[in-house]
């Protein structure tokens, strides 16, 4: 049972860092004043030049629009099973409960590394990491790897004893 708890863990603490990927890239996008500039790119390297240009007047145009809804449902859904595997690894991987060190917060950093190209990768185009840019690609998933202990490290904390009133 402990097993299957650490791998729950695992999975939530990935949920995380992955949500905490994508909040980046947003706030990232509106510091450089452009708005939705990460998902732009992704469409674009998902569905060509034209991003997400939807013609509803049309049987085709409405067809191609829900085509482009299942893909970007399947980009988000890589996305985040992706990044849960990375949490499962840690969490199996490694002990939270003592004092973690540096060695754990690096591979934990290289996998969310991997997480994210691997989700890159599923959009068959480089031009995302182009456009991101390697230093903010680095910086963010730095981030999710510290969301990701810090949450294993928190969920492998006992619970606190309440001492009865004297």
């Amino acid at each position: 049972m402990e097993m299957f708890g650490r791998t729950i863990r695992g999975a939530q603490a990935g949920a995380i860092a992955a949500g905490g990927v994508a909040l980046s890239f947003f706030v990232l996008d509106l510091i450089r004043f452009q708005p939705l500039g990460t998902p732009g790119a992704l469409s674009g390297a998902v569905f060509g030049p034209a991003g997400l240009e939807w013609d509803l007047t049309t049987m085709s145009g409405f067809l191609a629009g829900l085509t482009m809804a299942y893909r970007i449902a399947t980009f988000t859904v890589v996305h985040f099973l992706s990044f849960a595997l990375v949490g499962i690894l840690a969490s199996v991987l490694f002990d939270w409960k003592g004092k973690v060190g540096l060695k754990p917060l690096l591979t934990v950093a290289v996998l969310c590394i991997a997480a994210f190209s691997a989700t890159v990768a599923a959009s068959s185009s480089v031009v995302v990491l182009k456009s991101v840019g390697p230093v903010a690609l680095v910086a963010v998933n730095l981030f999710a790897a510290v969301l990701l202990a810090g949450y294993l490290r928190l969920a492998a904390m006992p619970e606190p004893t309440e001492t009865p009133p004297a």
